[in-house]
């Protein structure tokens, strides 16, 4: 878990026994154990606060606050005292905002205070940081068969994915979670895997995906022209790729919706993306995707695509281990070697404090049911830093 600083400023004019006065103005865990089953039915939802596949306690907290800013004044210099002003002992230490807060957009930004509750569970979204007691509660569902919604610890054999947040990290798939660890047939290690190659028979959406997601295009920037929220895929990274397929296929996905806490102006998760699509099919209308969507006030659409555009597919610019020989020691002992996947990523989006969202992660099989992909998720948490539209980028 990485953890980060309640209190997004903190700055002081600290005056000495004799000192001139001044203006505050506004003031990852290693693992090797298996997968972990699968949770829940199909469109599960969790809503009295205790997490899905775990007994224990009540979620109901509440979330910390920022302070408001400092109200420090300036020095009147008509008040009847010329020269410095002088003070006796230390003068107290202003806490606050940063001074340039507003243009940052972090103004009284405070993270709700996060301890990892994954030790133990099957519920993949306390495994990636959701629903942990005590703290801010998500309602939460699934859709998709049980067989490809799941949690582990470690996947490789290194600890490229070991978790980013507590001790195991979420998994969907268009295949079977549990064909992930098989290997190679006979231990040949120059045979093709004949694995991660599954029909879930699971939803089929056609050329439609479930509300609230939808591929279009829209006619702009969204963060320059809000009239465009609400009318399709902000990112312009969906249709392109979808409709060179035409269909969804073994469409498996975790949501939740949640109030965001009144200060916050952006989340941030970890993912990584893995296909046993490349490298035969990679650029064609096979190729398999995921999509992170946001559904808020200033956004509707995906967030989770590279710097050129591309959603996290085979054409993502992440692809990191290609392994083309067989001999990639983050791929070994997977189902996945041969083949390709991404080390883990980092999405961070803004949001509006008091507004609810709704973040879906769906992935599926384009235009087949076969050759399937996968999604790790891990550590979602607030943030206090706007990003305008959302940015992925390597987790670190």
């Amino acid at each position: 878990m990485r953890f980060r600083m309640t209190t997004r400023g903190m700055w002081a004019c600290g005056l000495g026994v004799l000192a001139l006065a001044c203006d505050p103005d506004d003031g990852r865990g290693s693992g090797g154990g298996p997968i972990g089953t699968g949770i829940g039915s199909v469109g599960m939802t969790a809503t009295d606060g205790d997490s899905m596949g775990d007994t224990s306690g009540d979620g109901g907290g509440t979330d910390s606050q920022g302070t408001g800013p400092g109200d420090g004044a300036d020095a009147d210099a008509d008040d009847g005292a010329d020269g410095p002003k002088f003070d006796l002992g230390d003068a107290p230490e202003t806490t606050g905002d940063p001074p340039n807060c507003e243009e940052l957009g972090n103004c009284q930004c405070t993270i709700p205070e996060h301890t990892p509750c994954d030790g133990g569970t099957g519920d993949p979204f306390r495994a990636m940081g959701l629903n942990c007691p005590g703290e801010l509660q998500v309602n939460a569902s699934t859709s998709g068969p049980v067989s490809a919604i799941g949690v582990r610890n470690s996947f490789g054999a290194t600890n490229t994915y070991d978790p980013t947040e507590g001790s195991i990290y979420a998994v969907i798939g268009s295949g079977f979670v549990s064909d992930l660890d098989q290997v190679t047939p006979n231990g040949d290690s120059n045979a093709q895997p004949t694995h991660c190659n599954d029909d879930l028979g699971a939803f089929d959406p056609g050329g439609s995906l479930p509300a609230p997601l939808d591929p279009s295009n829209v006619g702009g920037d969204c963060t320059s022209n809000p009239a465009l929220v609400g009318s399709g895929d902000c990112s312009n990274t969906i249709q392109g790729q979808f409709d060179q397929g035409g269909s969804a296929n073994d469409y498996v996905e975790m949501r939740f919706d949640v109030q965001v806490p009144p200060d916050i102006v952006s989340f941030s998760y970890d993912f990584a993306f893995s296909s046993t699509e490349w490298p035969f099919y990679a650029g064609s209308e096979f190729n398999d995707m995921y999509v992170g969507w946001l559904e808020s006030e200033n956004w509707t659409g995906n967030i989770s695509f590279d710097a050129a555009g591309n959603p996290i597919s085979l054409n993502a610019g992440f692809l990191e281990y290609a392994d083309n020989g067989g001999n990639l020691p983050q791929l070994a002992g997977t189902c996945m070697r041969q083949h390709a996947a991404t080390g883990w990523l980092t999405t961070t989006a803004s949001v509006t404090g008091g507004e609810t969202i709704t973040v879906v992660f769906g992935i599926f099989d384009l235009s087949d049911s076969i050759l399937d992909s996968y999604v790790f998720l891990d550590n979602f948490e607030w943030g206090c830093d706007p990003t305008g539209g959302p940015v992925t980028q390597p987790e670190g």
